[in-house]
């Protein structure tokens, strides 16, 4: 899906196109709407209002002078009605609104930009996981139901989720431990450290990365193992070749604290990793690729399928199938030999 990189400045009659799914005309979409020319901004109290007009996000300073007063008026007539946080609102509309009006070229206009099928667009456009892309798209349709609601009738198809994400090679893996160690401050190191050998050397999930504790964590003649809390609570053993690192991301911490540091709080948990990802200095790993990683490694081991399903947290093991394509496949001797009942030959 794509939008025309110019717009005319004009409103003109709709024209036709062969792709449903191309923007050829504004005039469709940016009918009469809020204003959002700073008046929205300027009721909001001081506590809501102060933190707004420090931001400054990653984008070019002449870019965000052009879409600012905008982008502010929007997120704040949006939380004047709803319980949407306007930090995180902030955050999530001001990349949006440059990639629809400085990239896109799309009139500032609370309808021609809030519009389901820019957001789509926009969305569809970011090298996000599903649930990130969720999130995002969830918080842009809130703001967008509030400051053009007659152009955002029709409800969103749901983002299809895949069952599982590629999981990176054993290489792959290995090679992120350069992009670990080589964060700029003690505190990134940790949480990088933390994210990598955490999920890759025993298949964490992000929300449990933040509930690690330092105490939780076990090293003995046999190995490392991890006391695993949240909803999925059980002790899994880390793999071998993370136990290293594993250790260094938790050898400083408090105890009784959390390792990933004060900003951990129940209610945020999810985002923790997304949050970390986002500012870290260069690319991250993708935390569900990296536990796919654990998973297919396991599978390949031939680790007993109690073993794997106890280790992981599993409740249901829904998508087994999903991982077959990643293991290796034995010879046709050894398929034969086990088929037989005498083992891998």
């Amino acid at each position: 899906m794509s939008i025309h990189n110019t717009v005319p400045s004009t409103r003109t009659i709709a024209t036709e196109s062969s792709d449903p799914n191309l923007i050829v005309d504004v005039s469709l979409i940016a009918s009469a709407a809020v204003i959002l020319d700073g008046r929205h901004i300027r009721r909001c109290s001081k506590e809501v209002v102060g933190p707004l007009m420090r931001y400054s996000p990653r984008i070019p300073d002449r870019d965000w002078a052009a879409i600012r007063v905008f982008v502010l008026d929007a997120v704040a007539a949006a939380t004047e009605t709803t319980t949407l946080d306007a930090d995180r609102a902030l955050k999530t509309a001001a990349p949006f609104v440059q990639w629809a009006v400085n990239l896109q070229g799309l009139p500032q206009e609370s309808g021609a930009v809030f519009n389901r099928r820019v957001i789509e667009s926009y969305c569809e456009s970011l090298a996000l996981e599903a649930g990130t892309q969720s999130t995002y798209r969830s918080t842009l349709v809130k703001i967008a139901d509030e400051v053009a609601p007659a152009e955002n009738p029709e409800s969103m198809k749901p983002i299809k989720r895949r069952s599982i994400r590629d999981p990176y090679t054993a290489a792959e893996a290995a090679a992120f431990r350069v992009w670990a160690c080589g964060q700029r401050t003690a505190q990134r190191t940790t949480k990088a450290k933390l994210l990598l050998a955490g999920a890759a050397g025993a298949g964490l999930w992000p929300a449990e990365l933040g509930d690690l504790h330092p105490e939780d964590v076990t090293a003995s003649e046999s190995g490392v193992t991890i006391i695993v809390r949240g909803r999925s609570p059980r002790e899994v053993t880390v793999r071998a070749e993370w136990e290293e690192m594993l250790l260094e991301a938790v050898a400083d911490s408090e105890p009784g604290k959390p390792v990933w540091g004060p900003e951990r709080t129940t209610s945020k948990n999810k985002n923790l990793v997304t949050d970390f990802t986002e500012r870290c200095d260069g690319t991250a790993p993708k935390p569900s690729r990296l536990r796919a990683s654990w998973l297919v490694t396991l599978l390949d081991e031939r680790v007993h399928i109690a073993v794997v399903f106890k280790a992981a947290g599993f409740k249901q093991f829904d998508n087994l199938h999903h991982y077959v394509q990643y293991l290796t496949t034995p010879s046709v001797q050894n398929v034969r030999s086990q088929l037989r009942g005498g083992g891998r030959a």
